[in-house]
């Protein structure tokens, strides 16, 4: 390889730290959610009995760890029927994916992703709502918070190609 070889510039422009941090935070986020959905799915029954825990300040070792734990700050934070639980789960698993598939492609500098991206963030809006009315809209808190990740996306258009 010559000196001249070095210096010729790569087919692929680089991606910015930025969008790398944010691909890399959806990757995170949608993949936690794509477990935590795919588990309420299949556990519908477990989360149904989830009542609200209030942890106190210091672990008692002699209580046994509870999976299912409510992280909301809502007084009926989750549905406690399992008929309600199963498609709000299966609604998230879609979003989460689609997310994650539009995050991916992003990832590699293509502006389709952000298409597929906003496109997951109206499905995790509309979808609960079209499920089970507009109180299921506090279960999908995370979907609000991917608004403000459009906004970041959008602002690294340039980068996208």
């Amino acid at each position: 390889m010559t000196s001249s070889d070095s210096a010729t510039p790569s087919a692929r422009p680089k991606r910015s730290d930025f969008l790398t941090l944010l691909c890399i935070l959806t990757f995170m986020s949608c993949g936690i959610g794509l477990i935590d959905s795919a588990t309420s799915y299949t556990r519908t029954a477990d989360v149904a009995r989830t009542q609200r825990i209030d942890r106190p300040r210091e672990v008692d070792p002699t209580k046994p760890p509870e999976y299912f734990e409510d992280r909301s700050n809502s007084d009926d934070p989750i549905p406690g029927d399992p008929e309600e639980i199963r498609p709000l789960a299966a609604s998230s698993f879609v979003y989460n994916l689609i997310t994650l598939v539009g995050a991916l492609l992003m990832f590699f500098g293509r502006r389709l992703g952000f298409f597929v991206y906003v496109t997951g963030v109206l499905v995790g809006i509309i979808a609960p709502i079209a499920l089970l009315g507009f109180s299921a809209l506090h279960t999908s808190f995370g979907v609000f918070f991917s608004l403000i990740f459009v906004g970041l996306y959008a602002y690294s258009w340039k980068e996208l190609r």
